[in-house]
């Protein structure tokens, strides 16, 4: 009696870490999936060009039309993203929480219809990559907010849509495609003066002594680079960190608050939320004057 009840236990057991594991698998499987759809898509609009047959042109040109074309939709996208996700932590209201939730949905889908009508980047790969990216991300967030149900607490339904893994590959491919706009820059900038590099370096710390040096491209491309690294998913753009890292040092602030490398002043700002949309702009005057930068709103706006 006891190895037939113990028997019966140990399939029940078995039974059930199976369903777990078929559960895992079908939802990492189902974001794999949204982002393959996606890619698979986009390729056929594109002819189905691979990587090498690109020539890498990065004119200032192609640097403005994806700007108006593909990056500003996918920024207003973000901005509204963050708004919304941050009013929902705040709401008690069951309907309102359904209709945030809808909206977000909605938001997602909207912008993606925005990017993909326009063209394609097939001359400059890291273009055409972080268009693909941005695409994989408007999906995978359209996806996300369709999971998560609404309920009384909108602080937990936030927190459930941040933690869902629909949302953090959407982030990573977002901030990825973020990344590949900035080094597309770069490789503009190599093209215009030779002082410019055309891709950053990687390096683990950077010193002040080592900051003051990079132009401002490179400066924006490793903060490009932190961000997605770190996953800062925030309505800011890099070169807003960049010039408060900026004001940082040459104010004395950094120094008295003994800060000794890049990484860790941008661990400290972002903490403390001390970093605004437009800081950019603020100092632009003060610091950048002499900067070679493509003619993006975002730079001079």
């Amino acid at each position: 009696m006891n190895s037939r009840t113990s028997r019966t236990q140990m399939l029940y057991t078995l039974g059930f870490l199976f369903f777990l594991i078929s559960a895992f698998a079908s939802f990492f499987t189902g974001v794999k999936v949204g982002a393959d759809k996606t890619e698979a898509k986009y390729a056929q609009l594109a002819g189905d060009k691979s990587a090498e047959e690109f020539s890498g042109s990065y004119q200032q040109q192609d640097l403005v039309t994806f700007y108006h074309n593909v990056f500003l939709p996918y920024r207003e996208f973000k901005r509204n993203w963050n708004d919304q996700v941050d009013s929902l932590a705040r709401s008690t209201d069951e309907r309102q929480n359904a209709a945030t939730l809808k909206n977000l949905g909605l938001l997602a889908d909207k912008q993606y219809d925005k990017v993909t009508q326009d063209s394609l980047f097939t001359n400059s790969p890291l273009l055409y990559e972080s268009q693909l990216n941005i695409l994989k991300s408007l999906t995978l967030f359209s996806q996300a907010s369709g999971k998560v149900s609404a309920g009384a607490s909108g602080a937990e339904a936030a927190k459930i849509l941040k933690s869902d893994n629909f949302t953090t590959s959407a982030v990573k491919f977002g901030l990825l495609a973020q990344k590949n706009f900035y080094d597309s820059m770069l490789k503009w900038g190599s093209k215009t003066s030779p002082a410019i590099p055309q891709k950053s370096g990687g390096q683990k710390t950077l010193t002040f002594i080592q900051w003051k040096k990079m132009p401002l491209l490179l400066k924006n491309a490793s903060i490009a680079d932190m961000m997605l690294n770190r996953g800062i998913y925030a309505s800011y753009d890099p070169q807003d960190i960049t010039a408060k890292i900026d004001d940082m040092i040459y104010s004395g602030t950094a120094s008295s608050l003994r800060l000794n490398d890049i990484q860790s002043s941008v661990t400290l700002l972002i903490s403390t939320g001390a970093v605004q949309e437009q800081d950019f702009i603020k100092w632009r005057e003060q610091y950048y004057g002499k900067e070679i930068m493509p003619q993006l709103p975002f730079f001079y706006e």
